[in-house]
């Protein structure tokens, strides 16, 4: 099994003090924070969010996985 870090992608944020963060599987969602767990969090919200939007089964299983890699991304940061 991956290991949580490898499905999420930090990257340099708009500013300088800021990070970006997006799933592997969703690279359009993205957020933004001061750091990879404030981001992280964030981007739990946005993915969360997206749920209203998945008309499919399958979009809602792979939004849950993606929920359940960064909630554990953020546990492992703490």
């Amino acid at each position: 099994m991956n290991d949580v870090k490898d499905t999420l992608i930090v990257t340099a944020g708009a500013t300088s003090h800021g990070v970006c963060v997006h799933h592997h599987d969703f690279p359009e969602v993205r957020a933004e924070g001061q750091n990879p767990k404030e981001a992280a969090r964030l981007l739990a919200n946005r993915l969360a969010a997206a749920m209203d939007t998945a008309l499919t089964e399958w979009r809602r299983q792979s939004l849950t996985k993606a929920i359940t890699d960064v909630t554990e991304y953020v546990k492992q940061e703490g």
